[in-house]
């Protein structure tokens, strides 16, 4: 997540978490949070944004494997 503080990306986790709960937004799975990773259901590239309603949590398998595929 470019252009984001670390402290800004620690606070949208911890508010994806607090909305979502700590799972993968895909599979499902339970993920502890070095196992987090930040997802952009649109890609930044195509016009998404850092936006909280653009943002969920995805495990590393289901994040780096969509690439544009969904």
């Amino acid at each position: 997540m470019a252009n984001m503080s670390p402290k800004a990306k620690r606070n949208k986790r911890e508010r994806l978490i607090q909305q979502y709960g700590p799972y993968c937004c895909y599979c499902r799975k339970y993920l502890p949070r070095e196992q987090m990773t930040i997802e952009h259901l649109m890609a930044k590239r195509d016009g998404g944004s850092n936006a909280i309603e653009n943002l969920r949590l995805a495990c590393f398998y289901c994040n780096h494997s969509r690439h544009n595929n969904i």
